[in-house]
């Protein structure tokens, strides 16, 4: 009896974690080759007064919308994060980055976790 509800209580446990994984937090991003069991997320919360960490990336720029403040990069591995490459959609906060920020353009950028975003904080 004891193993059986130690069974079930596994199994509910990897269902909910599941569940969150493939519902979303990872706003904006390619995921369907990535293994969300050897991603690390960012420990940032929202309101947090801890310096949020800067990441690095260098691609190539594929879609440019600001109207919506977004860039989406095709950019190689984020050795900070433990990512793989992926495509992925970053906010631009700062309006001016966008005269660096063109399609097919190769750029390097520094970005943050900002409440479930990742912000552009450099672009070179």
């Amino acid at each position: 009896m004891k193993l059986i509800a130690t069974v079930s209580l596994i199994l509910a446990l990897s269902a909910s974690s599941l569940a969150m994984a493939q519902s979303g937090g990872m706003k904006g991003m390619d995921m369907k080759d990535m293994d969300m069991k050897t991603m690390p997320m960012d420990n940032m919360k929202s309101g947090s007064t801890a310096k949020a960490a800067i990441h690095q990336a260098t691609g190539t720029v594929k879609a440019v919308d600001m109207s919506k403040g977004t860039v989406t990069i095709a950019h190689g591995p984020v050795k900070s994060l433990n990512w793989p490459a992926m495509t992925m959609t970053f906010v631009v906060k700062d309006k001016m980055f966008f005269d660096k920020l063109a399609v097919d353009k190769k750029v390097s950028i520094d970005f943050t976790n900002q409440d479930k975003d990742y912000v552009v904080t450099a672009v070179k």
